[in-house]
């Protein structure tokens, strides 16, 4: 026993050895101190799902749509021989082919969109946005005059209901001792009149002085602002006269003819006074949404002037990314609304007729074959990347014939999760034609399934990316000194992996080689 794991552990030396040698020569390029460095180049990279097989008789097996839909037509007939490749059944696409064609539309529009951001605006552009910051302009210079009527107006109301409606019930109202000219029994409401009426002497005064610092050039927040809180105490005034006023009674010095007369004259000058307040807010609103127009315009101006941002073609781009998915996935459902023939075959039940639903779940065909196929268990990681429905090339090397690969194709996925050692997988089904004579129920083998292939791809190793806070990065050599790239990848073979955004060609990454 002492001996075998003496062997076992040098083997193990051995093959690091070995490997950590490969790698140096097949990576490494020049020695940058503790790094090993990677040019950053285009080339051929394919997104494949590695796993192993055993080939096994086909017999029967059935074949069904990934999603729900309606049977818009079925094209095979029980018993019959059909051959590899054969239309057997299709759903109603049709929603998905005018999605596609929406989706079409949007796309060349946001690409002209793009086009249109980067070329930057035209003559035409420019000036039609100067118009409107013209118009914006006179719109808020209207608007700000609207506003100054509105402040003079709220001070010629004030003005006439407390020295024009209400100073006729005041002895001196307008010195600095006003007395009410009737018997108020209420003492405490009788000294808070009395009292506001001296304070807004000197409010009406000093609110006519600051009209005429007001012009439609300047800024009319003060104004407006001293002007509502103005008018709130004249409102507070209007109302305790309207107490006083309202509680009076007939005798022989004050008849009702000059008590309803008192009371008209105090209700006009409230309902003058809250009519001003309600027009001077609705100008102030007019105005603020004149300058927002104002800037909206400015800054469309602006931006047509001095060229399209960074971060807005990025948008732009991210934008059209998007819509070419949602493309992708209505073309991939229009595509598996198709089923063919995995192989040459005999249809033995179709349990679904042209016009009904059909469900996940359940077969939409049954098929037998008398040849072989390979079985494989896919783990729920990769499982998401297949297609199946005939789509996916598959490479096979049986162990049994080292030298010699098969070509076959990702017949379907069973639906049923299989459990192994608490981890899911799912079972596929691989098809293939050629040599077969050679091959024996039981043969093990190696499946490389194809998911997806780039030609021109721009591409790095995959050992030189890490994650900080879920986002790719890489380090980058230049001049001698390293720095941190932020980069976003795509698909990877198990080696290289695509670089989408954050690296150009030529440029080189690296790695510590601790």
């Amino acid at each position: 026993m002492k001996k075998i794991s003496y062997y076992l552990i040098l083997a193990v030396i051995i093959g690091g050895l070995l490997s950590s040698f490969w790698v140096y020569r097949k990576y490494f390029h020049e020695d940058n101190g503790n790094f090993l460095s990677f040019g950053v180049k285009r080339g051929l990279i394919k997104e494949i799902v590695k796993v192993r097989g055993e080939a096994v008789s086909q017999k029967k097996f059935n074949l069904e749509f990934p999603f729900s839909g309606i049977v818009d037509g079925i094209f095979a007939k029980e018993g019959q021989t059909v051959y590899r490749g054969k239309l057997l059944m299709k759903l109603d696409s049709r929603d998905y082919e005018l999605e596609a064609k929406r989706l079409e539309a949007l796309l060349s529009q946001r690409v002209l969109n793009l086009d249109k951001l980067i070329a930057g605006a035209t003559e035409d552009d420019i000036n039609i946005s100067k118009t409107k910051v013209s118009g914006a302009k006179t719109s808020l210079a209207e608007a700000k005059k609207n506003v100054m009527d509105n402040l003079s107006n709220s001070y010629t109301q004030s003005d006439d209901a407390v020295r024009g409606k209400t100073d006729r019930f005041f002895n001196n109202p307008r010195t600095s001792n006003p007395t009410i000219d009737f018997t108020i029994n209420d003492y405490k409401l009788k000294t808070n009149i009395e009292w506001n009426r001296f304070l807004l002497e000197g409010v009406l005064d000093s609110w006519q002085a600051s009209l005429g610092k007001v012009s439609v050039s300047g800024n009319l927040d003060l104004p407006l602002r001293d002007a509502k809180e103005d008018l709130g105490k004249v409102k507070y005034f209007l109302n305790q006269i309207a107490l006083a006023v309202n509680g009076l009674k007939e005798n022989s010095n004050l008849s009702q003819g000059v008590i309803n007369l008192w009371k008209s004259n105090t209700s006009l000058a409230r309902n003058n006074v809250n009519a001003i307040t309600g027009a001077l807010l609705v100008a102030e609103e007019k105005m603020r949404n004149a300058e927002s127009n104002l800037a909206l315009a400015q800054k469309e101006l602006t931006l047509k002037t001095s060229g399209a941002r960074p971060e807005d073609i990025k948008i732009a781009k991210s934008q059209i990314n998007e819509v070419e998915n949602q493309i992708s996935i209505a073309e991939e459902k229009i595509k598996k609304s198709n089923l063919y023939s995995p192989e040459d075959v005999k249809v033995m039940k179709i349990p679904i007729e042209k016009g009904e639903l059909f469900m996940p779940g359940s077969p939409a065909i049954s098929l037998s074959a008398s040849g072989l196929k390979i079985q494989a268990d896919v783990s729920e990681l990769d499982i998401g990347k297949l297609k199946a429905v005939n789509n996916n090339d598959v490479l096979i090397k049986f162990d049994a014939f080292p030298n010699i690969s098969f070509k076959g194709k990702l017949a379907f996925i069973e639906p049923q999760e299989i459990v192994k050692d608490g981890d899911t997988y799912y079972r596929v089904n691989v098809f293939f034609n050629q040599n077969k004579e050679k091959i024996r129920p039981g043969m093990n083998a190696d499946l490389e399934i194809m998911v997806s292939s780039k030609s021109n791809a721009l591409k790095i190793p995959e050992i030189v990316v890490y994650k900080k806070n879920g986002k790719n990065f890489v380090k980058i050599l230049k001049n001698g000194k390293v720095s941190e790239k932020r980069i976003e990848t795509g698909i990877d073979d198990g080696e290289f992996i695509e670089v989408k955004e954050g690296l150009v060609e030529g440029q080189t990454v690296v790695v510590s080689d601790n």
